[in-house]
This record gives C-alpha cells, structure tokens and sequence, in this order.
C-alpha cells in the first residue's frame, strides 16, 4: 500500500506520513470607513491554492487508504479523520507495537540462526521450512545475502 500512495505522488504520502495539512489563516481587519459604519468586523484570510492543493490530496489519499483496506477491518478505521490516522491504526494492527515488532524480530532472527532439517525430513521440505524463516525474516525488515542464507540452509542441514 505504501509503494501504491507514493507512487499517486509526494503529497499523498507526505499526508499519510505528516497528517492532513492544516492551512494557517491570519486574522484581516477591514479598513476604517467600514469599521465607522458599523461593518467592521475582523475576518479571516482565505487558504491560498497551494495550502486548498494540499487540503485536496489529504482529501485523494484518505480515500485510497479507505478503498483499500478489507472489509474485515473497515469497522477499526471507521471513525479515523485523516489517512494519517487510518494509517497509524492499521500499521499497529498488522505490525503491532515496538515490543511486538522487537520481538517478532528477535523470534525470526532466532529461527534463521538456529535452522535445523529434521531427522527423516525430505530436502524439499526442509528448503521449504527454510524458505518460510527467510520469509519471516524479509517481513521484518531483515534481508540476508543468498551467499549467507544458502550458507545457512546447507549447514542446516547437518550430516544426515
């Protein structure tokens, strides 16, 4: 989803990163005759086109957030008012906390280090078993070289 909002454009992904771009008005009085005769009152300055560009793609990007997210979870999100929001809530959701992402890490790091082929285990198997730890790996952000993964399924392996 990420790779989909960026490619939609920088301030797409700049309104899910950010949180909706929020315009800064400035108080405008009017001039004096208007003032003597009674119409006086303050008013604020209209959002440039830049600042209602901005306010149209927060706009784009909460609404491909929203188009994009299974209905399973629509009911999580349904009360979310920016993408930003709707992101924070699914990446918690699908990634967890920092604990959670600590350990899911910790966990994969562990099953890679410590691959073993089972005792009658066909190799076939085993590379598939192996496939699914690198896998694990790659989804929390760790990439290893084939040199070093093939090193690693190999000496899995033992001497069987």
């Amino acid at each position: 989803m990420e790779r989909y909002l960026r490619r939609l454009g920088r301030d797409v992904w700049r309104s899910v990163e950010e949180g909706p771009h929020v315009p800064v008005l400035t108080l405008i009085q009017t001039d004096g005759a208007a003032t003597r005769l009674g119409g006086g009152q303050p008013t604020m300055s209209r959002p440039t086109k830049d600042d209602l560009d901005k306010m149209e793609t927060d706009v784009v990007a909460f609404y491909e957030i929203l188009c994009g997210v299974a209905p399973d979870n629509f009911d999580i999100i349904i009360n979310c008012k920016s993408a930003k929001e709707i992101w924070d809530v699914l990446k918690n959701l699908y990634e967890g906390s920092e604990q959670v992402q600590d350990k899911k890490l910790t966990t994969a790091l562990n099953d890679f280090n410590n691959f073993k082929a089972h005792a009658g285990e066909s190799l076939e198997d085993a590379f598939k078993r192996f496939n699914l730890v690198v896998t694990k790996l790659s989804n929390v952000g760790t990439i290893r070289s084939n040199h070093e993964t093939t090193l690693q399924f190999l000496n899995g392996l033992g001497r069987h």
